[in-house]
């Protein structure tokens, strides 16, 4: 009977799959780890996030969580991931939701869209990305849009006390570079950063703490890290910076 019912809801573009306890134990554990990791931004109590590289807003809504009412900016140029990313807008407000990119000039770009969207970068793809994740393999070119952060600013009227992620899967510099004015006001800044070749071209650990160490940020560790499951060594990390003062 439960196989004639299945089959029947299939036909009708419906799937059923059975959610046991224990996964549901199991997504709950994963959450309040990943609430855990993150809980330092609560200590800067910003009144505004920026979000850069949201995808389909899996960050904004870990911060919805730890921070109820703070506004967050999102930025994000993949056409059908802002489209989701701004579904959510009412239920993550407040939300402002950017279609675009990041970057040292305002200009189109062609970006790697990758068959898995959070690995979607301007860069080429190494391929030690693709072993360690086979499911990045494919990847198609899709045109975005790219703006320079301290152009967008004053239309962005951001408070005094901010915080900005940038998870832009290489192309770190680039968007420090174009925000340079903007990002220097921020209380803390978390970079994405590899440690390992992962895409051609990228900012480098080096590169990213001589940068926000040289506009007077001071590295305090990792908030986050992704570790490779064949080895066990570190490839890409969030690297926390706070302002020195």
């Amino acid at each position: 009977m439960k196989t004639r019912i299945r089959q029947w809801l299939l036909r009708m573009g419906w799937d059923v799959s059975r959610v046991t306890s224990r996964d549901v134990h199991k997504r709950a554990e994963w959450n309040r780890r990943e609430l855990e990791k993150w809980r330092v931004l609560q200590t800067y109590a910003p009144a505004a996030v920026l979000d850069i590289g949201a995808n389909v807003g899996q960050f904004a809504e870990l911060l919805r969580n730890l921070l109820p009412t703070t506004r967050i900016i999102s930025f994000e140029p993949l056409q059908d991931c802002f489209t989701e990313l701004k579904s959510k807008q009412d239920r993550l407000a407040p939300l402002d939701c950017l279609p675009f990119a990041l970057g040292a000039e305002s200009t189109s770009a062609t970006i790697q869209r990758n068959s898995y969207s959070p690995s979607s970068s301007l860069l080429e793809m190494e391929s030690l990305h693709k072993e360690e994740l086979p499911k990045t393999a494919a990847t198609v070119n899709e045109t975005i849009q790219i703006r320079r952060l301290d152009d967008l600013a004053p239309e962005l009227h951001l408070p005094s006390n901010f915080i900005a992620k940038i998870d832009v899967q290489g192309y770190t510099a680039p968007v420090l570079r174009g925000g340079e004015e903007t990002l220097r006001n921020a209380q803390a800044l978390i970079a994405e950063v590899s440690l390992r070749p992962l895409y051609a071209g990228e900012t480098t650990f080096d590169e990213a703490f001589e940068i926000l160490t040289g506009w007077g940020f001071v590295y305090r560790g990792n908030v986050d890290q992704w570790i490779s499951r064949r080895d066990g060594r570190i490839l890409q990390c969030d690297c926390l910076f706070e302002r020195g003062d």
